[in-house]
């Protein structure tokens, strides 16, 4: 099967690990035969969900592309009111 690589970039932040959570899971839900990878970005804090999708499927990737990057759970205020 022909694939295509695709990444969603992974910023530094306190709640790193439940954006990937979100992003992954996100993915799966439309493409679950996607194969995922978390890999190095090009800063050293950064990393990037390396997602290789069927050719077919390509068209759907702006769409989830979107839905995962806005699965990141919103940092908590330090000023509280």
């Amino acid at each position: 099967m022909l694939c295509a690589l695709k990444q969603v970039p992974i910023e530094f932040s306190p709640n790193r690990k439940a954006h990937i959570a979100g992003a992954v899971r996100t993915i799966l839900e439309t493409l679950p035969e996607a194969r995922l990878e978390v890999a190095q970005g090009l800063l050293a804090d950064d990393l990037l969900i390396e997602a290789r999708i069927p050719l077919r499927r390509l068209n759907e990737w702006p769409a989830v592309s979107r839905r995962a990057h806005a699965s990141s759970p919103p940092i908590p205020s330090p000023i509280a009111g």
